[in-house]
């Protein structure tokens, strides 16, 4: 899942050693993810999601997943997009292959967010895990309005928070496709729900969700 590292690397690496996303452990060059954190991930129980026919997910959002997803959206760390896709694909490969996905796209971001941001982190997973599944990638929608971010808001205000501001932009692309519709963290799912709504009035035939991680409240 890495390349072997080079002399250089391991001299860079004396100095700014690389460590595990998850737990911070100081691992080898070009590595973003320890072995004891590979085996420890917990799968996360079935969910589903309005508008979505199906929902993919890696695993739990524990306090390890929450540190990884914080250094890859807000510290500026794109390289762990790469991973998050190889886990997906790795658990998932052959169940999203099953459903014969036409495309894979993502939750779009609104353009002044991704400017100040620098990327769109679903989109950087998206490319990843469609290129490991074989399957073209576009960016099948467009956020029209300049939201609150989802996790400073309430269970109750995420649900109105989005509604009617994604819409699909590419109706040939979309139209009677079944498509993969990615996002690095599902929460109350408002976020998918809106998104797969304005790909199905666009005329999809077929909507799954993939993310990589779910918080799971206890009974």
């Amino acid at each position: 899942m890495a390349a072997q590292p080079t002399i250089l690397d391991w001299i860079l690496d004396f100095f700014w050693p690389s460590r595990c996303a998850f737990c911070g452990e100081i691992i080898a060059p070009n590595h973003h993810c320890c072995k004891r954190c590979k085996s420890t991930f917990t799968i996360c129980p079935p969910f589903s999601v309005s508008n979505l026919d199906v929902v993919f997910c890696f695993t739990e959002y524990s306090h390890s997943v929450a540190r990884a997803v914080h250094l890859l959206k807000f510290k500026n760390q794109p390289q762990l997009a790469k991973l998050f896709a190889q886990l997906i694909t790795l658990r998932f490969r052959q169940q999203i292959l099953h459903f014969s996905p036409d495309c894979v796209c993502w939750v779009a971001m609104h353009p002044k967010k991704k400017y100040l941001r620098g990327y769109n982190q679903a989109e950087l997973i998206a490319k990843e895990l469609a290129v490991l599944l074989g399957l073209p990638s576009y960016p099948l929608l467009s956020k029209t309005a300049h939201t609150a971010a989802q996790h400073t808001l309430s269970a109750a205000q995420r649900k109105t928070n989005l509604t009617g501001v994604y819409s699909a932009v590419m109706p040939t692309k979309t139209k009677g496709q079944r498509i993969l519709l990615v996002d690095d963290v599902i929460t109350t799912g408002s976020t998918m729900t809106e998104c797969a709504k304005a790909l199905i009035e666009q005329g999809a035939a077929w909507v799954g969700g993939v993310c990589f991680a779910h918080p799971v409240i206890p009974d």
